[in-house]
């Protein structure tokens, strides 16, 4: 038995025809805005916030966006990512570790562009399908930034953990040599190493440059080294507005909101070009001098007029240390 020819043939001919005829004129469609992007957060820290928010901003208006918080938990966060592999995203966009390891465990196709995680590379990261945006700051990046604020100073102490920092500190080594200063480098294991460390170290430099060490820098340490180098009359230069507010000179600050719009560039590219390989790590860009004026004033220090212009935070509150509960900005 032969069957009747469907009426509504011819229609979907023509539309067919009109869809390729619509293709041929206008090109191919752009693949950017295509899709869905999952942002996977470690937690409400407001620096992940900030991250996200900027990250958001800078995507095309077209882009869907879903997003899940695992709420500190990295158990929690590969239940998530089981679940984004089953249905993959067209990019998966971790903020802080929690979520960036969630997504190595889990996710291993999908792009995932990562950021806010302190020393990725000790917890394998990036992966060959990751790409990061680093949370401390180049060397070379922050020397330029210590030589503005104090050129006059040359015996520059760190305090670091070899775990934590070796790498970054030799780095830091051979680069303040080629500018003629003096890196006076004193390793840490343990935080019960800090003040005999920092006793040591005073007498032997004229500022020290606090780095973003989990050995070296935590809620309870951070009052022992800014009133031991204020009462010495030594400067802090460091990597947290937090810091300066409570006393430090100065830092060299990644802006969360700043390093999500990096993120969402990223996307872009990934999204245009997604051969283009991954496994690299990036330095934030557009970091920020933050200032406090007072502090300055307090240790004799002459700020140059540019020097405070260009800076993107400044603190001049009442008395040298001033008191600040939010430490948010301290370890990502």
């Amino acid at each position: 038995m032969s069957s009747t020819p469907s009426r509504r043939q011819p229609t979907f001919i023509v539309r067919l025809w009109w869809l390729f005829a619509v293709a041929w004129l206008t090109g191919p469609i752009p693949i950017v805005g295509a899709g869905e992007i999952a942002i996977l957060k470690s937690s409400d820290l407001s620096y992940y916030e900030q991250a996200v928010l900027g990250f958001r901003a800078g995507l095309p208006s077209t882009m869907q966006v879903r997003e899940y918080n695992i709420g500190g938990q990295l158990a929690q966060g590969r239940e998530i990512g089981r679940a984004l592999r089953a249905s993959p995203p067209t990019l998966v966009f971790a903020v802080g570790l929690k979520a960036a390891m969630a997504a190595k465990l889990e996710i291993f196709d999908t792009p995932v562009i990562f950021c806010m995680v302190l020393n990725p590379e000790s917890h394998g990261l990036p992966t060959s399908n990751m790409t990061g945006i680093a949370v401390r700051i180049s060397p070379e990046a922050q020397l330029s930034a210590i030589r503005s604020v104090l050129p006059d100073r040359r015996r520059i102490g760190v305090l670091y953990d070899e775990a934590q920092s070796g790498d970054f500190v030799r780095n830091a080594h051979r680069l303040a040599k080629q500018d003629g200063f003096e890196l006076v480098q004193m390793a840490v294991r343990t935080q019960e190493d800090l003040a005999p460390a920092i006793r040591i170290l005073l007498p032997k430099i004229d500022a020290l440059w606090l780095l973003q060490d989990q050995t070296v820098i935590s809620e309870s340490s951070i009052p022992f080294l800014l009133e031991s180098t204020i009462d010495a009359k030594i400067a802090i230069f460091t990597f947290s507005s937090t810091l300066v507010q409570q006393g430090a000179l100065g830092a060299l600050v990644v802006d969360p909101w700043a390093v999500g719009q990096q993120a969402a560039r990223m996307v872009r590219t990934q999204l245009t070009h997604p051969a283009k390989p991954a496994g690299a790590l990036h330095d934030p860009e557009r970091p920020q001098l933050a200032l406090n004026l007072n502090t300055a004033e307090y240790l004799g220090l002459r700020l140059a007029p540019d020097v405070v212009r260009v800076a993107g935070h400044i603190f001049s509150g009442p008395g040298p240390v001033a008191q600040k509960t939010d430490s948010s900005d301290l370890i990502p």
